[in-house]
């Protein structure tokens, strides 16, 4: 099947939107098949736009290849007191309708600012949203900026050599299993005060499944100061042995956590929000072969005796059973994965 090829150049105003609703208007038309792929090409630079892609069509958005990510930028302001609910807040949602998406070789930055401690959460704001049960997202050397709430995902979805960042809750979602392999994620210090607690995650998994799955990758953070601390999760509060999703399942594979963590890792607040399920191999909050940096650079095996009572740390039996590669880890959804990999790569 023939590939649509577009191109789009920043010096054009909203120039990928364009680019989206050209495509629509073909497939709308019938000059397009549904299931035509479309190769949309990013010229270094800056785009202030709000994006949504909500089509059939496979989708590979990438930058100019040998493009920096850091000079090509998507960037806009947007938040929940602007836009009500999670597929409307975002710089960049992709809907239901998508079956495959790639991303690959840019920055999508979310420039919204916290202001105060707003009741109905105003402040959450993504760069992006996978608002997609089915489809599968391939994102590779992508940068994803905001603060709270950054990347959302349902589904399946897979990260690829990439950097993100934000305060609160920053990597989060409904998902199936979604997969993060040698990324950078850092945590920012809240723009309202250094005093206040951090968290990279807020899982809300589906029951049973893997969810957030962390390989070979490294957390830093910003440093707090006076009682702050800063954790890779803490608990959505409400999983339960029949919900249909809202588990409490991340695992760290081979990772190195800065020191500014807090040792426990995870948190349940002081005991205000349930976790669920308990840690296993499986599910829940889990890990093998953290590592810690070294005073000489070189990263050592992490001290684990102060971690969490509600997570688990796997034998090498259950990680090479588990989690050894990333065909185990994906399970049922490896093929279209390694599909999509090589289609785009």
């Amino acid at each position: 099947m023939i590939m649509l090829e577009l191109s789009v150049n920043a010096r054009a105003p909203l120039a990928i939107t364009a680019a989206f609703r050209k495509i629509h208007d073909m497939v709308r038309t019938g000059t397009l098949a549904a299931d035509a792929p479309v190769h949309l090409v990013l010229a270094p630079g800056q785009y202030h736009e709000i994006l949504s892609y909500n089509l059939e069509n496979p989708l590979i958005m990438e930058s100019v290849p040998g493009t920096r990510a850091e000079d090509c930028v998507v960037r806009a302001e947007n938040c929940e007191a602007f836009h009500k609910d999670t597929e409307n807040r975002a710089v960049f949602v992709i809907g239901l309708a998508a079956t495959k998406v790639t991303l690959r070789g840019f920055t999508i930055e979310n420039t919204h600012v916290k202001t105060d401690d707003d009741a109905p959460l105003g402040n959450q704001a993504e760069a992006l949203c996978w608002h997609n049960r089915d489809g599968v997202l391939l994102a590779e050397r992508m940068r994803f900026i905001s603060r709270q709430d950054t990347v959302h995902v349902k589904g399946v979805s897979r990260f690829r050599d990439c950097y993100v960042t934000g305060d609160v809750d920053f990597i989060w979602g409904y998902c199936d299993v979604s997969l993060w392999e040698h990324c950078h994620i850092h945590v920012r210090e809240d723009n309202r005060s250094g005093e206040r607690n951090g968290f990279v995650l807020q899982s809300r998994a589906l029951n049973g499944r893997p969810g957030f799955v962390f390989s070979d990758c490294t957390f830093t953070a910003d440093a707090r100061t006076g009682n702050a601390h800063v954790y890779v999760a803490r608990s959505a509060g409400t999983g339960k042995p029949d919900s249909p999703d809202r588990w409490d399942s991340i695992a760290l594979i081979n990772c190195t956590v800065g020191a500014e963590f807090d040792r426990s890792l995870w948190t349940d607040e002081g005991g205000r929000r349930a976790v669920y399920p308990p840690g296993s191999a499986a599910t829940g909050w889990r890990e093998y072969g953290t590592k810690s940096p070294g005073a000489d650079g070189q990263s050592v095996a992490a001290d684990t005796s102060g971690r969490s009572p509600h997570g688990y740390v796997m034998s090498d039996a259950e990680y090479a059973a588990r989690y050894a590669s990333a065909s185990l880890i994906l399970g049922a959804q490896a093929a279209r994965y390694e599909n999509e990999a090589k289609e785009t790569a």
